[in-house]
């Protein structure tokens, strides 16, 4: 359960390179990874958050009482032909979500991501759909809130999680 310390709150304009720190933070890479500069100027990973605010984009931050964020959770929609890496269809949303080292297993990501979900569902998405590498340890927070095998991509197994029938 997450602490009664954090609160959830909209991502703001200000709130951006944080949400780029923590973009970085969740590319699940075990060995040898790429300095943040390197990653994040990947095309494909830079279309995560590039021209944040467009329609279709929302995310939350989760801070704790004195105002500090701890971790993030956004989806955004993609385009058949600027696809994500969870890519499923243009009217399902794509989900991102990191909390920050040292703070995992305290309830933070289950709290943004269920928030995140009751949300797509009030805006009536018909799904939202991640893409998850099957060692990262954030897989079994996924199929315990419900989202299931939908697809592989490279080492990438794409997860979605049915919100309207």
């Amino acid at each position: 359960m997450i602490s009664p310390s954090l609160h959830i709150t909209p991502v703001q304009p200000g709130d951006m390179p944080f949400l780029w720190d923590m973009l970085y933070a969740m590319i699940h890479i075990p060995e040898n990874k790429p300095p943040k500069e390197v990653l994040l100027a990947d095309p494909g990973i830079r279309s995560c958050l590039d021209g944040w605010g467009r329609p279709g984009d929302s995310g939350w931050i989760a801070r704790t009482a004195d105002g500090q964020p701890a971790g993030t959770a956004w989806y955004r929609l993609y385009t058949a032909e600027k696809p994500g890496y969870g890519f499923v269809d243009e009217r399902t949303p794509e989900l991102s979500v990191a909390v920050l080292p040292g703070l995992e297993g305290q309830g933070i990501g289950t709290q943004l991501l269920s928030h995140l979900i009751a949300e797509a569902a009030a805006a009536g998405y018909p799904a939202l759909s991640l893409s998850v590498d099957p060692s990262n340890a954030a897989l079994r927070l996924y199929e315990r809130l419900g989202f299931v095998h939908a697809g592989e991509s490279g080492t990438s197994r794409t997860l979605l999680l049915k919100l309207q029938e």
